[in-house]
């Protein structure tokens, strides 16, 4: 495999990695223009999109959040990750108090590469499968 697939594949590792800790160096990851199409469209777009959606969105929700990545293919300047995000729901969300409970949420996602950093992520999601956990 090419070094520039792999180096792809890495960049959505570290964003994974980064998004769910401290989200020191985001800016190293992501491009300025960076779009997350799964996103709430209120939110701005580069690291400070990243930052607040995994600070105020799904930080506000889950504690203890990491990603478990599953499967990772790369081709030209897209990479396909089928991943979960395992977290406990420590806040309310959709109507649903929180319990402590663990989650595991199942989800792909899809990231454009352009200039050497992601430009643009697109996600599906079990939400489905992780409201029904939430709710036990």
């Amino acid at each position: 495999m090419s070094s520039n697939l792999e180096h792809n594949k890495e960049l959505v590792r570290q964003y994974y990695k980064i998004a769910t800790s401290d989200l020191v160096g985001i800016e190293n990851v992501v491009s300025d223009g960076f779009v997350d199409h799964h996103f709430p469209p209120s939110l701005p777009p580069g690291p400070e999109g990243v930052r607040q959606f995994f600070s105020n969105v799904l930080g506000a929700v889950f504690s203890d959040m990491h990603i478990e990545h599953y499967d990772m293919i790369a081709e030209d300047n897209k990479v396909i990750c089928e991943f979960a995000l395992r977290a406990r729901h420590t806040a309310e969300f959709a109507g649903i108090p929180a319990k402590g409970n663990e989650i595991l949420c199942a989800a792909f996602s899809k990231f454009r590469v352009e200039n050497g950093k992601l430009a643009e992520a697109w996600e599906l999601a079990d939400i489905a499968g992780l409201l029904d956990q939430m709710k036990k």
